[in-house]
């Protein structure tokens, strides 16, 4: 996998990293299920091993091989989906706002998000998944957190649109008149422009 440059955003001092398997899988799916299988193999509980409720139920297939994932839900906000763009078994599992990194040819927990993502989106230019737990935003691949952006809202974003390389949206800010004050965020140089902390005594 080929690794980018640290980002300005983020120093290289304080760049995360994280080991994955080195497994390559020839043929990989991974999809929803509606709910915890009657039968067959125990559930791999994520975050905790042996959890007892019911989450957000993952079936993943690795060669053939069948295991389930049960993910515990975060504040509930959030979506519930999979996605599996970042490589064949690297796997990004949401579950209302808590974000789980799968290593599914280990069947291992890489790294949690959230409790509270409110957004998911893949970039095929960076290759790499930008989230937003309403604050600001970060990406990250595979392998490590690629950028993090300053923190763009006091507490609460909205209204968020895509176009090309921008991210636009709605940031909540008590401290000024009209409570939401609008922003864009660069998704290649992380550059910021508006949101919150822009005026009033933030601004100076």
């Amino acid at each position: 996998v080929a690794l980018l440059p640290p980002h300005p955003a983020l120093p290289p001092s304080r760049v995360q990293t994280w080991s994955v398997s080195t497994l390559v899988c020839s043929m990989f799916a991974a999809q929803p299920l509606p709910g915890l299988p009657p039968y067959g193999p125990k559930a791999l509980s994520f975050p905790e091993a042996g959890a007892f409720s019911e989450g957000f139920v993952v079936e993943f297939n690795s060669d053939g091989e069948k295991w389930v994932g049960n993910f515990a839900y975060g504040w509930g906000d959030g979506p519930n989906s999979v996605h599996t763009q970042l490589g064949a078994h690297s796997v990004f599992v949401v579950a209302e706002g808590a974000g789980y990194l799968i290593d599914a040819a280990t069947r291992n927990l890489i790294r949690e998000l959230g409790p509270d993502l409110q957004m998911v989106l893949f970039l095929e230019d960076i290759r790499a998944f930008v989230v937003s737990d309403g604050l600001g935003f970060e990406a990250f691949d595979a392998l490590r957190t690629v950028w993090r952006s300053r923190r763009v809202s006091w507490d609460g974003i909205r209204d968020l649109s895509y176009k090309g390389r921008v991210m636009s949206g709605e940031a909540y800010d008590p401290t000024c008149a009209g409570d939401w004050l609008p922003f864009s965020l660069d998704l290649i140089t992380v550059e910021v422009t508006g949101g919150s902390y822009t005026c009033g005594a933030w601004s100076t």
